[in-house]
């Protein structure tokens, strides 16, 4: 019954959503929605991009809210305080007023478009019957979501079909898949570009990011100087990713707690392995891997052994899998205890880790001296430091606490 109920709901969504999308190309015929997609740094395109465009452009963008009911709530001008009972209702009943009253002037708007299978409302094509955008962007293909999926070609196929249908492709071309399934005879390729930020470090990854963005805003007439001034000022990533904190015992902190995936954690091991000793890795569980994650997390282990003095994992695929060397917790707050004992001056600590259970950005909270965590905190450069997040962590740790009773 409930599952029924969501269905109907999301059809309801993406009803309004078609006819907001229609009422925003009538406010302005020259609109040009752009599709992000890809197994990993669509939201850092999606941030270059805004950087790149909005000195030039009115730019809507849906950041974070890229599924298949976040798409169309963003369209329609909803942000959810919470997941309860409550604000859906709420949002059921002021969807036909947004029809009416809800006129933005936009004249770009990035979508990241995430999928986890092949089946709808998951699926790539479930996305596009909601909004097609006039340009696709492909960035890569890796093992996330292969649970849901029979093979990596098969999720590679499934994301394509966003910038096949699309009028132009931006295109990553040295990711053999995403060449493979492009079909688009009208493409871009993405050339790797860099820039530099203050408290941030941007893995090599970010350049494809980078680069996307150059070659969108290029094609909608800016010129070189103007898009890479934009991306210099105006580029910020958001909250743990990659971030550069000071911690206690005069640590430095790489926070790139907000989510982990095989590609991205490697080369965040390889920036670690460029610091001087000690060098400490604190990796979770990469999640949503399937029967990919036995050898991913194996692999990552090797890596980390390269990179890292000293190794705590933290999550049941990592305590599976890691090997001897690594010291195993299976919840943040063992790690974080571990850490207040045994935390060497001095030490340059890469956090890494996925959401649902793992939630590393807790352990980092208790590496910030008191005195500065308030900023932090108050400057939202944190991840999921809001009410329901924080709720939802609180739960969980009491389940844990009382199922081992």
């Amino acid at each position: 019954m409930k599952q029924t109920l969501g269905r109907i709901f999301l059809k309801y969504l993406r009803f309004f959503a078609r006819i907001q999308i229609a009422k925003n190309k009538l406010i302005n015929p020259h609109l040009k929605i752009v599709g992000i997609t890809g197994s990993a740094g669509k939201s850092s395109t999606l941030l270059a991009a805004e950087a790149a465009l909005t000195d030039q452009f009115k730019v809507k963008s849906n950041y974070g809210a890229n599924s298949e009911s976040g798409i169309p709530l963003n369209i329609l001008g909803f942000s959810v305080p919470d997941f309860s009972l409550l604000s859906w209702l709420k949002i059921a009943l002021l969807t036909p007023f947004k029809i009416l009253f809800y006129w933005p002037k936009i004249d770009v708007y990035l979508l990241e478009m995430g999928i986890d299978s092949q089946k709808a409302p998951k699926n790539m094509a479930y996305l596009l019957s909601i909004v097609q955008p006039d340009i696709g962007i492909f960035l890569n293909v890796s093992p996330v979501h292969l649970e849901n999926f029979p093979s990596l070609e098969s999720i590679a196929q499934e994301k394509a079909l966003l910038v096949n249908q699309a009028k132009l492709a931006i295109i990553n071309p040295k990711d053999p898949l995403v060449k493979k399934f492009t079909k688009n005879p009208h493409k871009i390729l993405i050339k790797p570009r860099k820039i530099t930020l203050k408290d941030y470090y941007l893995p090599p990854i970010y350049s494809i990011s980078i680069g996307a963005a150059y070659e969108l805003a290029k094609s909608l007439g800016m010129d070189k100087t103007q898009i890479l001034d934009n991306l210099s000022k105006n580029f910020r990533l958001p909250a743990s990713r990659a971030s550069l904190i000071k911690g206690i015992n005069n640590s430095l902190i790489i926070d790139s707690s907000y989510n982990s995936s095989p590609l991205a954690t490697n080369e965040l091991l390889k920036f670690l392995a460029a610091f001087p000793s000690p060098k400490i890795a604190v990796l979770g569980d990469m999640r949503e891997l399937g029967q990919a994650s036995p050898e991913s997390h194996q692999q990552l282990y090797k890596s980390a052994l390269k990179s890292a003095d000293l190794i705590i994992s933290v999550g049941p695929e990592t305590s599976r899998h890691f090997g001897p060397k690594a010291q195993k917790c299976l919840y943040w707050w063992q790690a974080a205890d571990y850490l207040q004992n045994h935390l060497p001056p001095n030490s340059t600590i890469l956090v890494k880790g996925s959401q649902n259970t793992i939630f590393l950005e807790e352990l980092v909270k208790t590496l910030i001296p008191p005195v500065q965590l308030n900023y932090y905190l108050s400057n939202h450069l944190i991840c999921r430091q809001e009410t329901h997040w924080l709720n939802r962590k609180s739960n969980f740790r009491k389940s844990v606490t009382l199922s081992t009773k």
